[in-house]
């Protein structure tokens, strides 16, 4: 039994709590019987944990991500009236092309996973017709994981004219969507005309990860650490773009490697590509791969681009460019960081409306400091727009707890998403529940089923076994983290003590963003695998 007890301390995280806290933690999440065979039981719990995410992912007609995106798909789609085969009457207008607006509803049922499939179909049986208002729904996303199902569309197409869509849009839209896009030009077969289109991207990449080492110099970690995130994000995007242009098979299997691994094991797969690429390509792409210093990535990318010609700032240019070219946590820390002067400052009027949480308090944060620290800026922004004040005041989001940046935090402080890049977290934040219990109020009750992770914002919750108390916890505590992976009856009661606010996220909703990012899952089993080791090497080491 100590073994197991052992084993499940790592797991959790929840040997700082001491120990009344850590036997918490194992009534909440599993119902102990015995000891077994330590290494065999925790490679069986992550492969049980994997398979049931899979099968989960596979069977489970999820909901829609509950996410504020501007769009809301209408209740009754007009797709959905008639059952049969045929289209609606009315789907034609008068010169017989099918009617705009049904293709637009079909484009957005697309973001909804149940009416996913559908939609697809019908659209595919429309035909080259679709082409036009899917380029401009490409256009307008800043979303990869929104834009991949439209630019699937195309490859569904599989036509010239569906794929030349896609060349053409590539150096038009956000990031995010050229992501979505380059990731559906590798189901077509590359045209080597086309290849100048994809040169010129490749250098705006190196340009922009040239400006972003430079911008690592010197900056503080919480910037460094979301920069990092984006060098990532542009060496995938950048490996993508080159797919169209030199062979494949070496380039996707180094790009694969690279999304999975860290340190030296990049290093090794960049080199596969040594005989493939131009020396200053894949001198550029060194510099892009993890490890080393930032000054020395930065002059590596000199010599092979020339000085940095930026004209501004790289905070700036974050702020300027905003969710079209970075995270929402990227841009939210460079709102937090920013000076804006008067030449700059009206760059920030579009982040204080975003439908991104996250971004919005950290612009209006700007804006409440302006009168004071940039008063000339602030009448710049004022003289522009002014109802401006009138605007926010009718536009105040709804009262929490907490902010979107306090729930990113909290989340950062879980040992189950510690290993997690903020930019991440803040995708699975707007799923978080805000919850509320009276005094003694019951939260979930011996043998219930776990299915959600609590972080206490306020107050205490104890957690009892009858009349036995086997520990509390309190703000900043968090407990039955394992039950988002895992849910098993729980082993305790927890009872609030006085007035108690925590955030709740919910299995099947965390169960959807794993669908929607891989990288989610990719780092939980990282960090489940990493603890085993660390356990059995103790085990080892006691013997």
């Amino acid at each position: 039994m100590e073994q197991g007890c052992g084993f499940l301390a790592i797991l959790t995280g929840a040997t700082k709590a001491g120990y009344s806290s850590f036997t918490a933690h194992l009534l909440l999440d599993f119902n102990l019987s015995g000891a077994g065979n330590l290494l065999l039981a925790g490679l069986g719990a992550l492969l049980l944990i994997a398979l049931r995410w899979w099968w989960r992912a596979s069977r489970t007609p999820h909901r829609p991500a509950k996410r504020t995106t501007g769009v809301r798909a209408p209740e009754t789609p007009r797709y959905e009236r008639d059952n049969s085969e045929a289209e609606p009457e009315n789907s034609d207008t008068d010169d017989g092309k099918p009617d705009p607006r049904l293709i637009r509803e079909l484009l957005t049922a697309l973001q909804v996973k149940a009416e996913r499939e559908a939609a697809t179909d019908k659209l595919v049986r429309l035909g080259p017709v679709v082409l036009p208002l899917l380029g401009e729904a490409l256009t307008q996303e800043t979303d990869e994981h929104r834009a991949q199902p439209l630019a699937n569309l195309c490859v569904r197409l599989g036509t010239p004219a569906a794929r030349q869509l896609l060349v053409d849009l590539a150096p038009k839209v956000s990031l995010p969507a050229r992501a979505a896009i380059v990731q559906a030009l590798s189901s077509f077969a590359s045209v080597p005309t086309d290849a100048p289109v994809f040169h010129r991207l490749v250098e705006e990449e190196l340009r922009l990860a040239q400006h972003l080492l430079h911008g690592m110099i010197g900056a503080d970690a919480e910037l460094r650490h979301a920069l990092h995130y984006e060098l990532g994000q542009g060496r995938q995007r950048l490996l993508g773009l080159l797919l169209q242009v030199y062979e494949r098979p070496l380039l996707l299997e180094a790009r694969r490697t690279l999304a999975r691994t860290t340190g030296k094991q990049q290093v090794n797969a960049l080199k596969s590509l040594k005989n493939l690429l131009p020396r200053p390509l894949y001198e550029g792409l060194e510099a892009l791969v993890e490890g080393g210093h930032s000054r020395a990535k930065a002059q590596l990318l000199d010599e092979v681009l020339g000085p940095l010609t930026a004209s501004e700032p790289l905070i700036t240019t974050i702020v300027r460019r905003g969710t079209a070219a970075f995270t929402a946590w990227t841009l939210g820390v460079a709102l937090r960081q920013w000076h804006p002067q008067p030449a700059t400052v009206l760059h920030l009027y579009p982040h204080l409306f975003s439908p991104d949480l996250l971004v919005q308090e950290s612009a209006r944060a700007v804006v409440q400091r302006l009168p004071v620290q940039r008063p000339a800026a602030y009448d710049v922004l004022l003289a522009e727009y002014p109802s401006l004040t009138s605007q926010l005041m009718a536009t105040q989001p709804t009262d929490a707890c907490t902010s979107a940046l306090e729930r990113v935090r909290m989340l950062k402080g879980t040992a189950l998403f510690a290993d997690t890049p903020e930019n991440v977290l803040a995708a699975i934040m707007p799923i978080m529940k805000e919850v509320s219990f009276a005094p003694e109020q019951e939260i979930f009750g011996k043998g219930a089923l776990g299915t959600s992770l609590f972080i206490i914002c306020e107050g205490e919750v104890g957690i009892v076994n009858g009349a036995q108390q086997l520990a509390s916890f309190h703000s900043g505590d968090f407990f039955g983290e394992l039950a988002l992976l895992d849910a098993q009856p729980r082993s305790a009661t927890a009872v609030a003590h006085g007035h108690v606010t925590a955030l709740r996220l919910d299995q099947e909703d965390f169960y959807e963003v794993m669908a929607e990012r891989s990288e989610v899952l990719r780092t939980i089993l990282r960090v489940l695998c990493q603890r085993l080791r660390r356990q059995n090497e103790q085990l080892q080491v006691q013997q």
